[in-house]
Order: structure tokens, then sequence, then C-alpha cells
């Protein structure tokens, strides 16, 4: 399977945070092709490949960010976020409402002539239109179910695709692909981890499972438009954002560095002078400590329907995290 197969497959799949369960059983089989596949406590999904080397984990989070049902209205319901939402981006938004069956929504959105001009919701809810009667409603809905983005895929110019849930699926493809390139003995477990989006509580708990040498953490990480700053910003096309933090391993981030400029990988230094905000920064002090690089994927437009990434730059993160498994 290509990598833009991959991400495809993955990203249409949906598993709002609190919900990973949910689609774990569309993707084990496929999860299947690279090593023993397992479901914790937490629903951290593990794939493991056995080896008598050193015990590596790799870590990329599989849920996502959403919506939850917290009122059921006469042909609407009000949803709250699951997740660090900008309610600027979701008027309009096409949404998949998760209840007895999977049912088409929309934000719903006041037609500019009759609204304050860049108004938004301020109390931290939305009101979203399926175009049924609350009788039909409360049959197909309860309070507490989850709303996600409508699935959607675009191949944009120069190999850049545009997807919800690049965040952080692209993480997952990239790991998948690396255990596919890597050639070593060791022991390698995939931790493709739960309620990353909430409070980061699946991999904290998951890397509890043994007592790993070390691990890998990719997520995404910001990558520039014109409306930033590009001092805070990576690049697409750039290749992988390398972390250098304190919580991170310095002499593993060096050697990151020194197998991509040997093996002309692109490579970009990501700076950060406290935490990462990834799961790394849990991982890091699991048990006695577990010393942890980052790798982040440039994306733009993080946390919208629109997210935006260069598959050469998926590639090019496994590519390197597999040299990295075989050297380490």
């Amino acid at each position: 399977m290509t990598t833009l197969e991959l991400i495809k497959t993955l990203t249409s799949i949906t598993s709002v945070s609190g919900e990973e369960h949910s689609s774990f059983e569309s993707l084990k089989e496929l999860f299947s092709r690279y090593g023993d596949v397992s479901e914790d406590t937490l629903h951290n999904v593990l794939v493991h490949k056995k080896g008598n080397g050193k015990k590596i984990l790799l870590d990329a989070h599989i849920d996502t960010i959403g919506f939850v049902v917290t009122e059921i209205l006469d042909g609407f319901l009000r949803v709250s976020k699951v997740g660090g939402i900008d309610f600027r981006v979701t008027e309009g938004a096409k949404l998949l409402v998760h209840g007895k069956k999977d049912l088409d929504a929309v934000v719903s959105a006041i037609p500019p002539h009759l609204s304050d001009e860049n108004k938004v919701s301020d109390d931290g809810t939305l009101l979203i239109d399926l175009g049924m009667g609350k009788d039909e409603l409360t049959n197909l809905v309860a309070l507490g179910d989850k709303v996600s983005f409508a699935a959607s895929f675009s191949e944009l110019c120069d190999d850049i695709i545009s997807t919800p849930y690049l965040d952080d699926r692209a993480g997952d493809v990239v790991l998948l692909n690396a255990l596919s390139l890597e050639n070593s003995d060791n022991d390698i477990t995939l931790m493709l981890s739960a309620q990353e989006e909430t409070d980061c509580s699946g991999s904290r708990t998951g890397a509890y499972h043994q007592e790993y040498d070390l691990c890998v953490a990719v997520d995404v990480s910001f990558a520039y438009t014109p409306d930033c700053k590009e001092s805070e910003c990576g690049k697409i096309h750039a290749g992988p954002m390398i972390g250098f933090s304190p919580i991170l391993s310095r002499e593993f981030s060096e050697k990151l560095v020194t197998i991509a400029s040997r093996d002309s990988i692109p490579y970009q230094r990501e700076i950060m002078s406290g935490r990462t905000g990834t799961n790394a920064d849990g991982i890091a002090i699991t048990r006695q400590g577990i010393p942890t690089a980052l790798v982040s994927i440039p994306i733009k437009y993080m946390h919208t329907p629109i997210e935006c990434c260069a598959v050469s730059d998926l590639d090019n993160c496994s590519k390197l995290i597999a040299k990295f498994i075989e050297e380490v």
C-alpha cells in the first residue's frame, strides 16, 4: 500500500477522542500486516514487532478532535468541543453525527445579512442542523454521542494533500511505513495512542506496558503560511521537524540530525524552550524516565477540516525514523 493509499484509508475512519475503539475493528486487519496487534484498557492500539535487541516504543496518536452532543432540540443538536477546535473555522462545515447510525449534518451558519460581523459562538457550543424533527432525532441520537468532521480528501498541486485529521493520522502513517522500512533486531512496539487531544492519557498509561529503552514520538507541527510568523513555523517540503526541547533526549535529537545530513534526507530543527505539547512530554517521564525523541510533520491549517501536508514529508519522516531504529 502506497503512502497516499494509506493516508486516504486512515483519514476516512474517524475516532473522536474517547471513542477510539470504534475505529479499531475497521483498522485491525490493516495493522496486523505490520506486527501482532492488541488493544489495551484505554483503547491504545499496540502493534508489536518482535526482536531481541533494544525495546523501542514508537508513538503517534490515533484519536481526533471533534464534538459531543450536549442538547437535542427541534431539528438541531447543540454540541461542545472535544479537543482544541476554533469555532471560527466551523461555520458551514459538514459534519457526521455518530448516533445509532452515522447521520449527515451541517454547522448552523447565520447569513451575514442577519449577523454581526465576525460573530462567533461565545458560550462554547455550536448548533448543528440535521434537517429532522426532535422525535426522530431523539430516536437516533443520545446526549454524549460524538460528532466529527465529514471525511473529504483532495490532492492539491506538488504532492500536497488536504483532509481532516492529518493530526495525527499522518503520524500513524509515518510510523507504519517506518516499521516496513527498518531492518533491525530491535523489539519494537508501535503505540497508536488514545486521548491525546484531550489530556494525553493514552500515551501516559500505554508507556507503562513494559520497560522501554527509548521512544520516538511523531506528531504534527505548524507549517508556514503568509499570515503566520515564519520564525514560529516549519515549512512544507522541507522535511521532518526534529525536536529540541529540555524534555527530549539531546543525544537522540542530534543523532537524527546526523542521520538526516549523512543520508541527504531534508530536515528542519524545531526548537522548544519547554515542553513540546505532544505525547513526548508524558512518555519521557514515565517509570524511571524514557529517553524520547520527537519528529514532527509540518502541516498547514491544524485543527481545521482542511489540514494540508506533503506526501514527500511523510516519506522522509519514515526514512529518517527507520534509519534511526536501525542505528540506535
